[in-house]
Formats: C-alpha cells, structure tokens, sequence
C-alpha cells in the first residue's frame, strides 16, 4: 500500500495508476487525511463492481434481507412459476 497526496497523484498519475496493477491499493490524502483508495479493477469485475454499488440494487438487497430476517420468504419453485406467468411462457 502507497499513500500519495493529490499534487503527486497530478503529476505522476501513470505511475500511480501502474502501481496498482498488481492488486496494491493507492491512498489519496489531499491536506494530510485520506480522501479516496484507488483500486485496481480489472475487465472481468467491472459489471459486478458497478451492479453491486448501484444505490437502487443496494436497495433492494437490504429490503430483501430485511424481509429474510422478518420470516418473509417466498418457495424458490413457487417464484420461478409466477416470474414464468408474468413473462408470460406458461
């Protein structure tokens, strides 16, 4: 792990960016306190990142395990049916 201020991110930030290649994280501070982490990403994690911080999908994973831990599930059989009625193959 590497802290950077944001002046040095400015001037070398291939370096920086290079640097994180090989999974090591980068810490950006801006007047001595950390600010953001830069974490490389490669191809194959770029759709799980975006979905699993997208403000709706976070959403709708806590109301589906608030609704887990209330008691409120639903037969896995039972949903794939009524998703099959809705779309409209059965």
């Amino acid at each position: 792990m590497k802290f950077v201020n944001v002046r040095e991110l400015k001037n070398k930030t291939s370096a920086v960016l290079h640097y994180t290649e090989n999974g090591r994280d980068v810490i950006v501070t801006s007047r001595g306190k950390p600010v953001v982490v830069i974490h490389h990403i490669s191809e194959d994690e770029i759709e799980d990142y975006i979905l699993l911080n997208h403000p709706e999908f976070k959403k709708k994973l806590k109301k589906a395990y608030q609704e887990y831990v209330a008691g409120k599930t639903v037969d896995i059989d039972k949903l794939i049916k009524k998703a099959e009625k809705d779309l409209g193959r059965i």
